[in-house]
């Protein structure tokens, strides 16, 4: 299959709402209730891209096939860092077809060129798909939440996992945000 991996755009919104939102009434890949509105998804890629890459994979026929994203892993200074990525392919989209595994490489390749150090995934714990896909880059299991929450009345946990691609030491350089990586 030929798809191609850009930098996502405002008009991706809809394709990114549809993609999530077909995932949200299930149990095992996001705690997600209700999949939020096609602008909130705008306002993601626009305010995502500021710091973060957001990429989609799009066909030949220029359907979006999928979608990942950067965000902070958590709000303290010192985590800068440090990104948790979020991955999701189309129902439809072609299993084994190295649409999730390209995603993945460009999206690092990025994040290492912005200077940060590791990536981080937070996988529902009954997401067997994800953490094999995850453990299959090279990333370890570095914590597991039991009963983290609860979805249609069914406590789920959730599983964290993290990947090195910076450098050994603490004087790693600056992260540069994406907005002006993207401009140089």
């Amino acid at each position: 299959m030929n798809f191609k991996i850009r930098i996502a755009e405002e008009k991706d919104a809809l394709a990114c709402h549809d993609i999530y939102g077909a995932y949200v009434d299930g149990l095992n890949v996001t705690f997600t209730i209700e999949n939020p509105s096609v602008e909130k998804y705008r306002e993601k890629i626009v305010n995502t891209k500021k710091k973060y890459p957001f990429y989609v994979a799009q066909d030949e026929s220029g359907k979006i096939l999928g979608y990942c994203c950067g965000e902070p892993l958590r709000p303290h200074d010192a985590y800068k860092w440090n990104v948790e990525w979020t991955i999701v392919l189309a129902p439809d989209a072609p299993r084994r077809s190295g649409i999730a595994t390209a995603l993945y490489e460009r999206f690092s390749a990025t994040l290492r060129k912005q200077n940060f150090q590791y990536i981080y995934a937070v996988i529902v714990d009954t997401n067997e798909a994800s953490l094999e896909f995850h453990r299959s880059l090279g990333f370890e299991k570095v914590g597991h939440f039991h009963n983290a929450g609860i979805k249609k009345g069914q406590w789920l946990g959730i599983v964290w996992m993290n990947k090195f691609i910076g450098t050994d030491g603490a004087d790693a350089k600056e992260p540069v945000w994406f907005e002006d990586f993207n401009k140089a």
